[in-house]
């Protein structure tokens, strides 16, 4: 009785969910934070807006509760940066798959830096995202990336997108000032559209307008004021407490909750000039906003500057939502809203210090070049053209061919000798180094950072010498960096709301790759090509 009683119910549920995969979604939303790391919602939820007041749709707290909201999700890569962790979201991919190792490599052929989207296209991105696998399928779909970093939206809207605008890093120094761009690549006839020249124009005019930014209110009191700061010079004119106040057309202007708004301005814009949600097929809209990354690099993630930001965007969120539910026939129930991070962050090593952990440690990259270099020099001798060292990014360590060719030297004699310097020599520092050759040997830490290294590993991108720093070990002079496998740089939310969606926490291990599967499974298109993830079946209806 119990056999026919679990086949019924089993065979009712698989004909519920056949019909129900019928009625695909309008419209999929995926909102990124940049450096949103996992605690940024269950620290500061008691500020959000509710989840609904007076027929009005709330932000984070209406995706947290009405939604499948994943806590502690993880990216599973060994260095977790923009580039890597944006691409990884809509692709499904890891690394491995879809070749965007770093945010920079160096190149040896071309014997110089190159960036993950130099020339304002997806070229560096090996396989498909979700949208493109949309448009593969046949569907008419509408594909939109929205984020003030390159990078960014196009690197979320795939190599099909319709669009992808951003804002050009020099837009404070340049002539034409604050405004949305786009390249050639999506923009076949160089012409801006008409609409998004009308936002460049609204931005033009607020031009000099003076900001304030002032805290919303009482504090959550898990955050401090006047933590450790780090202001380079660019954003000088920030100052380091509150009230923040500056001029509209500079480049601290986009870091305070300002960029937020003018982000989900252009999101609203796109959806209403290309109708989004509202066409036969379901559409695409990735917004990702940079403005948490921007203020944990400034004040780190245990200032109350973090935790203002936090509750600013929950407000803009609200109100896309709405705007949503206003705009796409069916509303919310008619749109599948994803939300994650493309990567978290460390405290700063000076908070940790300060807090009682005294291993806590800021490595100065360049001194370690140095010092490489000097090492080399004395192994070996001084090469005749330039340094053994020709470029590092993010403790990844790329050695001069010509200096190596001039030696008789192997890449992997010399990545060998450099590896076990640093590792004798940096001991504080360093947990692991390793050689490119030790990747394809197999030769690797132990356990997690080796399932991540072999996730993460791009042949020819990364570097012939990568180091894993010890926990609390952060590289360069802004108040905190993510680049490592550790759970604060690695471990985000993702939160799934829509009609299909069964709310709820869940505690089950989830990926970020398990993002592009599950929307695939539910759009009923092919998984992008490189994608490995699973279908959270256990959040779904």
């Amino acid at each position: 009785m119990f056999v026919r009683f679990l086949v019924a119910a089993v065979f009712s549920f698989s004909f519920a969910s056949a019909a129900a995969l019928k009625e695909k979604p309008k419209l999929v939303l995926v909102l990124v934070f940049d450096q949103f790391r996992s605690d940024s919602l269950s620290r500061f939820e008691t500020r959000f807006l509710p989840a609904k007041k007076d027929g009005k749709i709330g932000g984070f707290r209406y995706l947290m509760e009405q939604g499948a909201y994943y806590p502690q999700a993880s990216h599973g890569v060994l260095q977790n940066m923009t580039c890597p962790g944006h691409a990884a979201i809509l692709t499904g991919a890891y690394p491995y798959q879809h070749g965007i190792a770093g945010n920079d490599w160096y190149d040896h052929e071309k014997k110089r830096k190159v960036y993950c989207v130099e020339d304002g296209s997806p070229r560096y991105l090996v396989g498909s995202t979700f949208g493109d696998e949309l448009k593969n399928s046949g569907y008419k779909s509408r594909v939109v990336g929205v984020s003030l970093k390159d990078r960014a939206s196009i690197l979320l809207g795939g190599h099909r997108a319709d669009l992808a605008i951003w804002m050009p890093d020099d837009f404070a120094k340049s002539e034409d000032g604050m405004r949305w761009v786009s390249s050639s690549y999506y923009l076949h006839d160089g012409q801006a559209p008409k609409w998004l020249a009308e936002l460049n124009e609204k931005l033009s005019k607020e031009k000099g307008r003076t900001l304030t930014w002032s805290a919303l209110g009482p504090g959550s009191g898990r955050t401090t004021a006047g933590a450790e700061v780090w202001l380079p010079k660019l954003v000088e004119d920030l100052g380091t407490t509150f009230p923040h106040e500056v001029k509209v057309g500079t480049y601290s202007s986009m870091i305070l909750p300002y960029g937020v708004e003018k982000t989900e301005e252009a999101a609203e814009r796109a959806m209403a000039a290309y109708d989004l949600g509202n066409g036969k097929d379901t559409d695409v809209l990735a917004v990702s906003f940079s403005q948490h990354d921007f203020i944990g690099h400034l004040f780190g993630p245990n200032s109350r500057e973090y935790e203002e930001m936090t509750v600013s965007e929950d407000q803009f969120v609200a109100k896309l939502l709405n705007y949503i539910d206003r705009h796409v026939k069916g509303g919310l129930k008619k749109t599948l809203v994803v939300m994650t991070a493309d990567h978290g962050a460390s405290p700063s090593p000076e908070w940790m210090k300060k807090s009682g952990y005294p291993d806590a440690f800021r490595i100065d990259e360049e001194a370690w070049i140095h010092d490489i270099n000097e090492f080399l020099n004395k192994k070996y001798k001084k090469p005749k053209d330039g340094e053994w060292i020709v470029a590092s990014y993010d403790l990844n360590f790329y050695l001069n061919r010509a200096a190596l060719g001039d030696e008789k030297l192997s890449v992997n004699e010399a990545a060998r000798a450099v590896a076990d310097y640093l590792v004798q020599s940096k001991k504080e520092n360093v947990a692991y180094a390793f050689t490119a050759e030790d990747v394809k040997k197999r030769q690797l830490p132990p356990a997690l950072h080796e399932t991540q290294t072999l996730r993460s590993f791009v042949e020819d991108r990364n570097g012939d010498v990568i180091v894993i720093p010890k926990p609390y070990q952060i590289v360069g002079k802004s108040a905190t960096t993510h680049l490592t496998g550790y759970a604060y740089d690695r471990t985000v939310p993702i939160l799934f709301a829509g009609e299909r969606i069964r709310p709820g926490v869940y505690g089950q291990a989830a990926q970020v790759i398990d993002i592009a599967t599950t929307l695939s499974f539910l759009a009923g298109v092919t998984p992008p090509s490189g994608s490995e993830g699973r279908v959270l079946t256990e959040a779904l209806k």
